[in-house]
């Protein structure tokens, strides 16, 4: 009984890393780096509740982007905040032309608007661009962040793309962060390297506004506090095509957890969006729950000597999945804390049984989908 355990778990964890390394792989050679084909017109949303600390970080980043002035513009949706966020916008928005702002001032009544989709709706409505980019108040972009994200659309077939957001990490619990993200995306980019939509971020994410319409926009999207994971189910239901970016040109950085009771509720909160992947769920749960029944086995057959041994499996697993990414993104010098702190947040009492992930931030609604390495 004991050999059999062994046998399958080393087969299901064996599968899971074979199935995140080529899946992953097989998404970074959809990666368009380059193209001669006409710009298109952008339009950033940026959905803001309570940010008048960070609001103008963020507008600056975007209005530093390398893409031409006369082709985009930045929408900001102030979502009936009660700070300095409004008085923040006016200055802002006689400083930089580029940048229109959006006011919502009472609470949605329609069921699918509520929260962060509405104030999402509210932008995009009230936008040009062909490509509509989409990140948080609470969050900087890099300067190619634009022009690489919207190459990605010179496929027409192509509906949505999201890509990787990364940790502001000092402290040995923000760097865990960093490196768990870096492992949700990585895993969630494999999902759409093999056709199975498994998630994405919210604060890193672009759609044709055509690709958004035939769905019907949030107003047709059933209501759901991962909206991000919803957008990308409906766009993929609908016959449009998904690509995940792995460039350190499409980067966007946000704010870590700063106490661990934050952290906790976060991940409490990553429960709740696994139900939208119905048999996708019990699958990946299936392949990530072998490490568990490897050390189980060892218990039970008294084999502590090979406690090590698993141990060792599993960082080279997580070594052989998120190492390519983690190169692409000039993280490597991370790669030592992914070492120390795998273990950490693999740990039963933080990997519960997520397969979804999503964090609120400080704008009402704000989640990110994506699959939570367990």
């Amino acid at each position: 009984m004991i050999l059999f355990l062994y046998t399958l778990a080393a087969i299901l964890y064996g599968l899971r890393i074979f199935t995140f390394v080529y899946g992953a792989a097989r998404e970074r050679r959809k990666f368009i780096p380059q193209s001669a084909a006409p710009l298109p017109f952008v339009s950033v949303i940026v959905p803001a509740r309570n940010e008048e600390s960070n609001i103008e970080t963020c507008i600056q980043s975007i209005v530093l982007s390398n893409f031409p002035p006369n082709n985009f513009e930045i929408v900001v949706v102030d979502d009936r905040s009660t700070d300095g966020t409004a008085a923040v916008l006016r200055k802002l928005t006689q400083k930089h032309p580029l940048l229109r702002v959006i006011t919502l001032d009472e609470t949605r009544t329609t069921k699918n608007l509520r929260g962060k989709p509405g104030a999402l709706q509210a932008g995009i409505e009230n936008s040009r661009g062909d490509i509509i980019l989409m990140t948080d108040a609470d969050c900087t972009v890099v300067p190619d962040w634009i022009a690489t994200m919207a190459r990605q659309f010179d496929n027409p077939r192509v509906g949505l793309v999201p890509s990787f957001t990364l940790i502001k990490a000092k402290t040995f619990f923000e760097q865990m962060q960093a490196i768990e993200w870096i492992m949700n995306h990585t895993m969630a980019s494999a999902g759409v390297g093999l056709n199975q939509p498994l998630g994405c971020f919210g604060n890193n994410l672009a759609v044709r506004r055509t690709a958004y319409e035939s769905v019907g926009g949030y107003k047709n999207i059933r209501f759901s506090v991962t909206e991000d994971l919803a957008l990308l189910q409906a766009i993929f239901t609908h016959g449009w095509e998904v690509r995940y970016v792995c460039s350190s040109s499409a980067v966007v950085t946000t704010l870590p957890c700063q106490t661990l009771g934050e952290y906790i509720r976060q991940h409490h909160r990553w429960l709740r969006g696994g139900v939208d992947l119905g048999w996708r769920a019990v699958i990946f749960v299936a392949f990530s729950a072998s490490l568990w029944i490897c050390i189980l086995a060892a218990f039970l057959g008294g084999d502590f000597l090979l406690l090590p041994l698993i141990f060792a499996i599993r960082v080279i697993g997580d070594f052989a999945v998120i190492s390519p990414s983690m190169a692409i993104l000039k993280r490597k010098r991370q790669l030592g804390w992914g070492f120390s702190g795998c273990r950490i947040y693999n740990s039963p009492r933080t990997r519960h049984t997520a397969v979804i992930t999503q964090k609120r931030s400080r704008v009402e609604g704000t989640s990110l989908s994506v699959i939570c390495p367990l």
